[in-house]
């Protein structure tokens, strides 16, 4: 089941849509934990531009949230997660009717096969979704309707703003080179969350649910099922996945700290220009190749401490293939064992001071061990070629943030303009 957990919601290809994403937070509403399982179905959150939102449909997406992100839920968590989950209802809301205005319509059977996706993608069945959200007392209907307001999202998005945003050769170009340039330097790999500091009416309420998310990212909840349904980030689709970078890629404030994290480490939040930053930095390795990371599928052949060693050189000077001295060891009362491609920091130190140097198709000279005595024969090997920097993942990526924040500002004047009365 976690790894169901990890994927939901999870946003299409260009990440547009926040399906939990922060809105303003507004009054907290007047509830109690224990009240949550008897409100009446019909009592009545919020209205936008006269669409009703239900305290019922409110209770239900907190419900998804704890379900689907992984956060522990308390009572102090909850009520601040019902002022951001009625916030991203009202958005839902907005975002639908703005696709209806367009005639954009989701049939039923296109949010089916979404939810499908998140079976596969889960190692699950719809069944077993269906079941998840049942055990949970969820009904499918909340996961739809999030689903549904996705889709919609993104197809208006791609509709109005696509054919608006033009990435020339020579930024591509430029933003290239300085890529290349950057190789020898040391590189992060770096997962993000971006928080828009617009959303929160006071420092205190950043601090305390900003705070909370570092919190529980640090006792180990996922980050990727958190930057999937908070990150305001185009990554957001990944995760928050950011990828390798080096310092100089990043904004001079978030550069200051991945500098000093540890592999492993989630940062507190950084406030920046964008908004507020919460950072995980999973590696880092230094500029260049890394031969410790150079891939080597390797055969072992392990002759009895006293066998002869003439024996032992007549086999080797008949070494073709590894897949031929496998057939053939036993004959020469040797045991085989191959590790397939493994990194060399992977393999057994005296192995991989022995194969390091080898090219595929090597042996070793026969070395005395514990275990009697051994040939390594190298039968494949793959060398890391540092970071694969593509032209086309840079214009996708200077898309996806251009139109990403059309988007945002989108959304931003529906909601200025929309009629939206909180009960």
């Amino acid at each position: 089941m976690k790894t169901f957990v990890s994927l939901l919601p999870k946003r299409q290809i260009i990440g547009l849509t926040v399906a939990l994403s922060l809105g303003f937070l507004i009054s907290p509403l007047a509830s109690s934990a224990q009240a949550t399982q008897s409100r009446d179905v019909e009592g009545i959150a919020a209205i936008v531009n006269d669409q009703v939102i239900s305290l019922f449909d409110v209770d239900q997406r907190v419900d998804l949230f704890f379900a689907t992100s992984g956060i522990a839920k308390s009572p102090e968590m909850t009520e601040r997660m019902r002022s951001q989950v009625l916030r991203s209802l009202v958005d839902e809301k907005l975002q639908l009717q703005e696709a209806k205005r367009v005639d954009i319509s989701i049939p039923n059977k296109d949010v089916e096969n979404r939810m499908k996706t998140l079976a596969t993608e889960g190692k699950m069945t719809l069944d077993g979704i269906k079941e998840f959200l049942s055990e949970k007392n969820i009904e499918t209907g909340s996961l739809e309707q999030q689903l549904r307001a996705e889709l919609a999202w993104n197809q208006f998005v791609r509709r109005s703003f696509g054919g608006r945003v033009k990435v020339g050769d020579q930024e591509i170009e430029e933003q290239y080179n300085k890529a290349v340039r950057a190789v020898n330097q040391t590189r992060f790999l770096v997962s993000e969350i971006l928080l828009n500091l617009d959303n929160f009416s006071n420092e205190q309420q950043v601090a305390q649910l900003s705070g909370e998310i570092v919190k529980q990212l640090q006792s180990g909840v996922d980050f990727g099922a958190v930057a999937r349904q908070f990150s305001i980030a185009p990554t957001a689709a990944r995760g928050g996945q950011l990828g390798w970078v080096t310092a100089d890629q990043l904004d001079k404030r978030l550069a200051g700290v991945v500098r000093k994290m540890k592999p492993g480490q989630v940062s507190s939040p950084i406030p920046t220009n964008a908004g507020l930053y919460i950072i995980a930095l999973a590696d880092k390795r230094a500029g260049g190749n890394d031969p410790s990371k150079n891939q080597f599928d390797v055969l072992s052949l392990t002759f009895e401490k006293d066998t002869k060693a003439g024996k032992i050189d007549k086999f080797a000077a008949d070494f073709k293939t590894c897949r031929r001295a496998q057939k053939s060891a036993k004959k020469a009362n040797a045991v085989a064992k191959r590790t397939g491609l493994r990194e060399l920091r992977q393999l057994p130190r005296q192995m991989a001071n022995a194969v390091g140097e080898l090219e595929a198709g090597s042996l070793t000279n026969p070395i005395s061990t514990a275990q009697g005595i051994e040939l390594y024969a190298v039968c494949d090997r793959k060398d890391d070629l540092g970071i694969e920097i593509s032209r086309d993942q840079i214009s996708d990526n200077i898309f996806s943030q251009r139109v990403a924040m059309m988007a945002r500002r989108h959304l931003r004047d529906l909601r200025r303009d929309a009629v939206v009365e909180y009960r």
